[in-house]
């Protein structure tokens, strides 16, 4: 969950270049992600033999073409390489299908849907004959599109409905929901950041909104799988006065989620990852109010994004919406949220 301090970042002030960065539009986006509607692609690659890619000390490159129809019906196809990634789902005893991440180059992308990215994260689904596999994928976009609508920095994503075809015709295709992820130096260069690699961050040395932000977020959807000294599913984003931002990503275990293979570190005191634990930094209750209102002018994008995923299974998106509810009844009651949220702090870090 958490690895030691090794580099402490200096304090700066928060300046107003960091507004400026958060206004960053839509309109500047790459074509990929200026639609939220599902695009169909197809991959044409030696399957059996990437299937077979689960050694997390290396990372081999997998020759596909990648094809999709746009909006007159002509197929475009573009060279790619993919690679496997991830810890958990890329181990073959916990997923059939690992999470991959696909490499273009810029002459090829050209004039494409693909145009301005050089690669891309593919969130796949884990087991792609199980059909809670593929309500998990579902569910997890619709986190990831939920922080969107909060967080002023976040990752882009685009469902997909992605067909996987064997080159060599000796596995069968597998076809399943998937989303495209940006990556992290295409976060940067969107809102005007670089990356900040340095493990040991502490509360003190990141920009103090975006924080709070981020850490209410996670208590939101019940995450407790993250971690900013470790650089645990956190992105660490330097502005040019060198005030940091963090932007969270991977919430396959969290309570909003909630799948059968998730469940909270031992030495959190929770029992299921529905269990929600704040594990962020210490805000007076007046410091959080603004923050509070920013999550609760944001309630009705809930039930907007979970009615408009398609094939999210109606009864689970319901689940998922008094999920939520359950965390705006306790930030729309005083008593509740300083129980919750602001006695239970952690001072320095996590």
């Amino acid at each position: 969950m958490k690895s030691p301090p090794t580099v402490r970042t200096a304090v700066v002030a928060i300046s107003v270049a960091t507004a400026i960065m958060f206004s960053a539009s839509m309109a500047s986006a790459q074509k990929l992600f200026r639609s939220t509607a599902p695009v169909e692609i197809t991959f044409t690659t030696n399957l059996k033999v990437l299937l077979k890619d689960r050694d997390s000390t290396k990372f081999v490159g997998h020759e596909a073409a990648l094809s999709y129809k746009d909006a007159d019906g002509k197929t475009t196809t573009i060279p790619t390489t993919l690679h496997t990634r991830g810890h958990f789902r890329r181990q073959a005893g916990n997923c059939d299908f690992p999470p991959l991440l696909v490499e273009f180059k810029k002459k090829d992308v050209n004039n494409t849907l693909l145009q301005g990215n050089k690669q891309l994260k593919i969130t796949t689904n884990c087991k792609p004959k199980n059909s809670d596999y593929e309500q998990y994928i579902l569910q997890e976009y619709a986190v990831y599109r939920l922080y969107e609508r909060i967080s002023p920095v976040h990752f882009r994503t685009r469902l997909a409905r992605i067909t996987y075809v064997d080159s060599a015709a000796a596995a069968p295709s597998v076809t399943s929901w998937a989303f495209l992820i940006e990556d992290d130096k295409e976060v940067a260069k969107e809102f005007s950041l670089t990356n900040e690699k340095t493990h040991g961050a502490l509360f003190d040395d990141l920009e103090k909104k975006q924080l709070a932000i981020t850490a209410l977020f996670e208590y939101m959807v019940g995450n407790t799988d993250w971690s900013i000294s470790g650089l645990h599913n956190i992105s660490l984003l330097r502005d040019s006065t060198g005030t940091i931002n963090t932007v969270a990503y991977d919430f396959d275990w969290s309570g909003a989620v909630n799948p059968k293979y998730a469940f909270p570190d031992a030495r959190l005191g929770i029992k299921y990852v529905t269990d929600r634990l704040y594990r962020g930094p210490c805000l007076t209750a007046a410091q959080w109010q603004p923050v509070f209102d920013r999550f609760i002018s944001a309630k009705p994008a809930v039930d907007s994004i979970y009615k408009n995923i398609p094939s999210l299974d109606p009864k689970l998106a319901k689940v998922s919406v008094a999920f939520y509810d359950d965390f705006y009844k306790i930030i729309s009651d005083p008593r509740a949220a300083k129980r919750a949220v602001v006695d239970v702090c952690q001072p320095k870090g996590n």
